[in-house]
């Protein structure tokens, strides 16, 4: 015997849903006589579903009979209803569009049996919604408007106090939420938000609806920053009192609109309200609690995103203004800044914990100095911003040559900010990747990596092609179709990347589709599409910009030690043919430096990264994944390290290309501090750096380097006095790995990035 169930808690249209089976003979249900008895179903969302049924035999007269045949009797609308079902299940379980049009055609047979009036046109409407939201696609605005506009009719006919009243809130939220991530515009934000704010109270704790409201509302609603949604969140929050289970989320919700509205506009009291919300739900949810991890992690994020880039950045801001106005005033800033910096940098290596107590305690004493000689330098006029974080105005100038797209992940959910050239912000939100996939994908690269340098150059990678459509699919095709039909980006322009915690390990430049279209042709990938390059934070981007000064005739350096100490790795044979290749390629108008063999030594290298506008550097470089701090790049005697590169500035150093391995990966114990010798470079001072994700091949390698370097002075002629053009960098990466590909397998194209301006 089946047991079904109504879709809706009102009117009933069809035999309803099969929620269970009753494996048992009439004879053993009428033997539990007037006793009820109790049938129970497997959790659905940690909601225990069960039943309390009652046996009895009714004995009828014919008039009753009769009128009990004629119930029983399918209509044709509940026959099409039943058989709408049946085949949206199909779709459900297979995924074939066939069976979804099927269903849409039954259900859209009953509407028309239903008009406005029947008593079961608000249900045979409802189905048909239904039935058009799960199955939209993400691809046509049109569909989703068309199936919005159905729900907002049902809305209208299940006014507040009707039974189906929440689930019809519900549905329209789902869509609303649907039609976000293809254009996420504010009213439909905020509309999404205050529908929830009416749900929520409708949803009592422990029920089914209360378990699917917390998915497709509080997870799902896209970030608004604005101060009308950050607002609506405050309203939600206050509709989740304490006790609630749902009370944990809506904090990190509001956080996180406070923290995106702290790097649009600078206000610290934003980052700061972010970090008590965030407390808070870590103490909500103990030890022990499966999303304990995860608020731990989104307030560590919020207390130390690009702190310590943030205030290295601060302590290296230009002060030649402020030399004019109070020479007196700008030297003490200078000497504290160099003492704070010091006292950080020397703190970073420090293991034993009586000397790190009082290493922190005078770092503590000089910043309280620092921040008095802040205080006075903001009195004096022009500089009441004097190193104050950016305004959103401030920080869109980084995307004045092309959009920044932040990656964002969490473990509730991942999605992207982009920052366009002009206007609002765009929230992108990316609901085929979760943290655990991202984090699983990153170990798939690195396997697929390895097994690729023990193969053979003409080898197809299968692995990596696969998990390069992962990456197009599930990250960058959302945001490209903003990029594409939001923003009417113009194909070849150029993007920023700026990911963050998981997303650092994911080549997301190298996001390929490996497609062909119906003419034979192949779908374009990313770097097709745009020239892509990254940045560590906004704030080092907008820096970069600042320190362009008018071009002059470069100074170029290639430095190389394919001879290292004992121990400290193996030869690389091909570094000096590499340098001489260079050497050959750079015009005659720059002065050219060669660095190598026992000259390749710390102060050497340190020296020609100094006195050099360009500089090529081939060697091995090593990551640090405990002391980010310490990844260096190894020398004939000592490591030149990261602390030996930030400590130096460089305002006149303009491109580098550190063709060595593990140059621009992040470090993994706190992977949303972007610490790694590229960005360390550039932080130095190079507003143009080339690194790579993993170890190079140098045999191979230098068919990249040769191609880069060719199309960045393809324009120049010996003699001409033109000025060498740093600026074609990432134009110059793109196009060289384009063209070799028949030379360079995909690996080894895909290994070096473009960062900075």
């Amino acid at each position: 015997m089946e047991i079904r169930a109504s879709y809706e808690a009102g009117r009933m249209l069809g035999s309803g849903e099969v929620i269970g089976r009753l494996q048992m003979s009439w004879d053993e249900l009428l033997d539990h006589g007037d006793e009820p008895f109790d049938l129970s179903f497997p959790p659905v969302r940690d909601v225990h579903p069960s039943l309390t049924l009652k046996a009895a035999v009714v004995y009828a007269c014919d008039d009753q009979v009769s009128a009990l045949s004629d119930s029983l009797v399918d209509s044709e609308i509940a026959r099409d209803t039943d058989a709408g079902h049946a085949r949206f299940a199909e779709y459900a379980m297979s995924g074939m569009v066939s069976h979804l049009n099927d269903a849409l055609q039954h259900f859209q047979l009953v509407l028309d049996q239903c008009p406005v009036g029947h008593p079961d046109h608000a249900t045979a409407l409802t189905n048909l919604a239904y039935a058009c939201l799960e199955g939209y696609n993400g691809n046509h605005l049109q569909d989703i408007d068309t199936t919005t506009s159905l729900i907002r009719k049902v809305l209208a006919l299940r006014p507040q106090g009707h039974p189906d009243h929440a689930s019809s809130l519900h549905d329209l939220i789902t869509a609303l939420n649907r039609r976000c991530i293809r254009e996420s515009t504010t009213v439909y934000i905020h509309e999404s938000v205050q529908l929830c704010c009416k749900l929520l109270p409708l949803c009592p704790e422990g029920t089914y609806i209360r378990s699917i409201v917390v998915d497709s509302t509080i997870n799902n609603i896209p970030i608004d920053a604005s101060d009308e949604g950050i607002h609506l969140r405050r309203n939600m929050l206050e509709l989740c009192p304490m006790g609630q289970q749902l009370r944990p989320r809506a904090l990190d919700r509001l956080a996180w609109a406070l923290f995106t509205r702290f790097i649009q506009r600078g206000d610290i009291d934003d980052i700061d309200e972010s970090v008590h919300l965030r407390r808070e739900a870590v103490y909500l949810c103990p030890e022990g609690h499966s999303d304990r991890a995860g608020y731990l992690h989104h307030l560590a994020l919020s207390l130390g995103r690009g702190q310590q880039w943030s205030l290295a950045s601060r302590l290296k801001t230009p002060v030649a203004d402020l030399e004019s106005a109070n020479p007196t005033l700008a030297h003490n800033y200078l000497e504290l800044s160099k003492r704070v910096s010091n006292a950080a940098q020397g703190s970073a290596s420090i293991t034993d914990r009586a000397a790190a107590d009082r290493a922190a305690t005078e770092y503590r004493g000089l910043t309280r100095q620092w921040g008095i000689v802040i205080a006075e330098i903001r009195n004096i006029r022009s500089f009441s911003r004097f190193l104050l974080p950016p305004s959103y105005e401030d920080l869109q100038a980084a995307a004045r040559q092309g959009p920044v797209i932040i990656l964002i992940a969490s473990k509730y959910s991942c999605s992207a900010i982009i920052v366009p050239t002009s206007g609002d912000l765009h929230h992108v939100t990316l609901p085929s990747v979760s943290l655990t996939e991202l984090n699983n994908l990153k170990d798939r690269f690195a396997r697929a990596i390895r097994h690729a340098s023990i193969m053979g150059p003409k080898v197809p990678r299968n692995d990596l092609i696969v998990l390069l459509r992962t990456v197009w699919d599930a990250i960058m095709l959302p945001i490209v179709n903003v990029l594409e039909n939001v923003l009417e980006l113009k194909h070849r322009s150029r993007i920023w990347l700026c990911p963050t915690a998981a997303f650092t390990s994911i080549p997301i430049h190298a996001a390929h589709p490996f497609q062909t279209k119906a003419d034979g042709s192949k779908e374009p990938c990313l770097e097709d599409l745009y020239i892509c390059s990254y940045t560590p934070t906004l704030s080092v981007l907008v820096r970069s910009r600042q320190m362009m000064k008018r071009r002059v005739a470069p100074s170029f350096a290639t430095i190389g030690q394919g001879q290292p100490g004992a121990g400290k790795g193996k030869a690389l044979l091909g570094v000096d043919s590499e340098l001489e290749l260079v050497h050959k390629l750079v015009p005659a108008t720059a002065t050219r430096t060669t660095v190598s063999g026992d000259a390749a030594t710390r102060a050497g290298a340190l020296q020609a990264l100094e006195e050099n506008a360009w500089v090529h550097l081939a060697c091995h470089g090593k990551q640090d994944p405990t002391q980010p701090y310490n990844s260096h790049f190894v020398m004939r005697d000592e490591h030149l390290t990261l602390l030996d590169i930030m400590d130096k500035d460089i305002p006149h150093a303009e491109f580098a290309f550190l063709s060595a391995c593990h140059t621009a990966v992040g470090d993994e114990e706190t992977p949303d501090e972007v610490i790694h010798l590229a960005a360390g470079v550039q932080f130095s001072g190079f507003k143009r750096v080339i690194g790579t994700l993993w170890e190079v091949n140098d045999a191979v390698a230098k068919h990249v380097v040769e191609a880069l370097y060719k199309y960045m002075f393809m324009d120049l002629k010996d003699g001409a006095g033109v000025v060498m053009d740093c600026t074609r960098a990432a134009w110059a990466l793109n196009r060289a790995t384009h063209a070799v590909k028949t030379k360079v397998p995909l690996e080894q194209r895909m290994v070096f990035v473009h960062i900075g301006v």
